[in-house]
């Protein structure tokens, strides 16, 4: 085992905790949007059709942000913009697609909450429909985090 990854600039230490950082928080509140999105589905609950929207404005998509814009300045720290590491290939097809994904689970997600207020309507299609596109993000976010830590070849 090579120590030779334990042995970088300084100058990288804080893009790579933005990203790190990010990345975390990402997990973090998708993991939040998709449980009470789904609890939501299950019971629902206006409060937790609320709580997934608000976990996805307000944690995943600045998290999002961070991760994103870190993740190509420690590249670009590193010397890595052009490189042909599989790792680096599959982060960056699981963020920039899944950023669709995740504008149109927030949009949807806005709707069923703002249309739960009015009588008569059911914002419950479009709350499964962005439960099932947060869903969808988690696993390819967890993917990516795999492809981080692990370091396929």
């Amino acid at each position: 085992m090579s120590l030779l990854a334990a042995i970088r600039p300084d100058s990288w230490d804080l893009p790579l905790f933005l990203h790190i950082i990010g990345a975390m928080t990402l997990v973090g509140a998708t993991t939040l949007a998709a449980t009470s999105l789904a609890a939501a589905w299950r019971s629902g609950s206006l409060a937790l059709t609320r709580l997934g929207y608000r976990a996805l404005l307000l944690g995943v998509i600045p998290a999002w942000i961070v991760m994103r814009l870190s993740a190509d300045w420690i590249a670009d720290k590193e010397g890595l913009e052009d490189a042909d590491l599989a790792w680096i290939d599959i982060g960056f097809m699981v963020t920039d697609p899944g950023s669709l994904i995740l504008i149109a689970a927030t949009v949807l997600g806005g709707l069923a909450a703002r249309r739960a207020d009015e009588p008569g309507d059911n914002p419950m299609i479009t709350a499964r429909i962005a439960t099932v596109l947060v869903g969808l993000l988690l696993v390819l976010y967890l993917v990516a985090v795999w492809a981080m830590t692990a370091k396929p070849v």
